[in-house]
């Protein structure tokens, strides 16, 4: 990794972090100037560290005037909750329909380190183990924009200062969850992977989004996984 990239990193890092634990605040106005300054580096990689957040929906880039903050709100999670399950509910069916030996072998490689990390309280292992295991997943289809698109969704739920249900819920329900999701793919049954991975995702979600809304004193619908799938019944 060149020092350019490694720069871009460390703000990209920054800039997320501070959006996730409040301390810039939704909805409030930066400049890529002061925030080079504050950091020490150049404006170039705080500048490109932002175009990489706006991808995700944390900032929105204003021209001549920085950008502005897109915090987390109970609505934007369940947004980026609602689109996984549009996307990673069929990947996983296809997953199951069309994997192979070495898809199996990673879920299992990626299902036992989060096993171990949650086991040794490890909350950033776990949570690359848990990403690579989706990544492998998304892979699967053949789709790099789909493979992409997950990797943004899932960027701005991963990490443990913000939304991450590591230690909310308990490590052997998260660990039955991926290992059912793994098993129904090696078994080939896509119906059983697209029905579990529905219900990670849901359980998931649920649990992020109330404790995000007791931060926030909001609330959360208690039918929001089945708002878009009443609304294409219609």
């Amino acid at each position: 990794m060149s020092d350019r990239e490694n720069l871009q990193e460390r703000a990209y890092t920054y800039l997320r972090d501070a959006i996730i634990s409040g301390e810039l605040k939704d909805g409030s106005q930066h400049s890529i100037y002061r925030l080079a300054e504050k950091l020490e580096i150049s404006r170039t990689p705080v500048r490109d560290a932002v175009i990489q957040l706006a991808e995700t929906g944390f900032v929105t880039v204003e021209r001549n005037r920085g950008f502005r903050v897109h915090g987390p709100t109970v609505e934007r999670l369940r947004d980026i909750f609602e689109l996984r399950l549009l996307l990673e509910v069929p990947a996983a069916f296809h997953a199951a329909a069309h994997g192979d030996a070495e898809l199996q072998a990673n879920l299992q490689s990626a299902t036992s380190g989060m096993t171990t990390t949650l086991a040794q309280g490890d909350t950033r292992g776990y949570l690359l183990h848990d990403r690579a295991f989706h990544e492998h997943i998304a892979r699967a289809a053949g789709n790099q924009r789909l493979s992409s698109t997950l990797d943004g969704l899932r960027e701005v739920v991963r990490d443990p200062g913000g939304y991450s249900n590591f230690g909310v819920r308990g490590p052997d329900t998260i660990i039955e969850e991926h290992a059912a999701i793994a098993h129904a793919i090696a078994e080939g049954d896509p119906t059983r992977s697209a029905e579990a991975m529905r219900d990670h995702l849901v359980r998931t979600g649920t649990v992020l989004m109330d404790r995000l809304a007791q931060r926030r004193g909001e609330s959360v619908d208690p039918n929001w996984s089945t708002r878009l799938a009443m609304a294409f019944a219609k």
